[in-house]
């Protein structure tokens, strides 16, 4: 199945109340248990690197479809769900300032679980890079949150604001997409006309001309970027000397479409990336942010005629997953403490039995293996059927 559509995020600033909050916790780790148990750790972990099985997620344990509270308050309900149940799954992170602590806590992660600290906090700083500088859409990173399993399987869920249009976005990673090309699994969120996206595949040619770029003289590529700001200003003798013909497609930069941050070259960062050996390393370099890569991405599009991607890559439409308990603002209805207790009470007994016939499975084939040492037959283990 295809995902298609979007959908909007506004910002909410209403808080989620304790009593429900507590249940979104209870029922978060139940469900995630019996998904485990179901799929193992890595496949639990792709599952909420998709966006569908994540608002699906959001909408089972009480959260609104519309509310940038969908992405910010089921992922701090997981997350606590998490500590309280062993299943070989964390989550770090989160919102604000708990974005800053990953670092801090992969390498408490990492002195409980045999992985590799320094792989995972690279994966945390790249993809971080990747929606905040690669991909300019208009929406600026506030919250970034890293599920994390035992065997080291990692997914990114993280999501930006636009102060001016009081919505949000949210974006999912999977570990085992391209990270250069394509690397989203889905971005929820208003679509909207236009966005600078540097790791599409229809990029690719400008970003590797954006890394020969780098590797020369920086001189040279201060006076590629005042040809492009002359350009832009629409200095007809510049765009006589750098070719008679316009570039064939349209560039929403150049008429003012698209322009949510300003470029400019920081000319110290670009020094820094004189060694890179690829776009991953570039976006890691120090000092190296979104308006140099626009700057960059500008200069390999009308200068040297790169094909540089300008679609919005906004895709998910949760609208279409029907509620299980309703929503915390009420939307369609009010969340039913009775009814969410319920469905605790029956997710809990799922667990238990599967608990017990787990438990049950391992007594028996040790009771087979201790009557075969013995010598005795093996009907005399065997469960009788009713």
């Amino acid at each position: 199945m295809g995902v298609t559509g979007f959908a909007d995020l506004p910002l909410h600033t209403g808080h989620v109340p304790p009593w429900l909050f507590s249940r979104m916790v209870k029922l978060s780790g139940l469900i995630v248990k019996l998904l485990v148990e179901e799929h193992g750790v890595r496949e639990t972990i792709r599952l909420f690197s998709n966006p569908i099985f994540f608002q699906s997620f959001n909408n089972i344990i009480g959260m609104d479809w519309d509310s940038s509270g969908s992405t910010t308050v089921t992922t701090a309900a997981l997350k606590e769900s998490l500590l309280r149940v062993d299943v070989g799954i964390r989550v770090v992170g989160g919102k604000g300032v708990y974005a800053l602590n990953v670092p801090n806590e992969i390498e408490e992660l990492g002195r409980s679980w045999d992985l590799d600290v320094e792989e995972l906090k690279l994966a945390s700083r790249l993809t971080a890079k990747i929606d905040g500088t690669a991909l300019q859409d208009g929406y600026r990173l506030y919250h970034h949150a890293m599920i994390i399993g035992v065997d080291g399987t990692w997914a990114v869920v993280q999501q930006g604001l636009n102060e001016s249009s009081r919505y949000a976005r949210r974006y999912h990673i999977w570990m085992g997409n391209d990270l250069m090309n394509e690397p989203h699994t889905g971005i929820v969120g208003f679509k909207g006309d236009y966005a600078l996206n540097m790791v599409s595949r229809v990029s690719e040619g400008a970003r590797k001309t954006i890394i020969d770029l780098v590797r020369q003289d920086v001189n040279k590529v201060i006076r590629d970027w005042a040809v492009v700001r002359a350009m832009i200003k629409g200095n007809a003798s510049i765009l006589t000397y750098v070719g008679s013909q316009p570039p064939k497609y349209y560039n929403p930069y150049i008429s003012g479409a698209f322009r949510p941050y300003r470029a400019s070259i920081n000319e110290e960062a670009l020094r820094g990336a004189r060694d890179v050996n690829d776009f991953s390393e570039l976006l890691l370099t120090r000092g190296f942010g979104p308006s140099t890569m626009l700057a960059l991405a500008l200069i390999a599009e009308l200068v040297y005629r790169d094909r540089v991607d300008w679609e919005d890559p906004a895709n998910v439409d949760p609208r279409r997953y029907a509620f299980a308990l309703g929503g915390k603002d009420g939307s369609p209805y009010p969340v039913n403490r009775e009814v969410y207790d319920a469905v605790i009470e029956v997710m809990q007994g799922l667990v238990d039995r599967i608990s017990h016939d787990r438990e049950l499975r391992v007594y028996m084939r040790h009771l087979a293996e201790a009557a075969k040492r013995l010598g005795l037959p093996l009907d005399l283990v065997r469960p009788t059927p009713p």
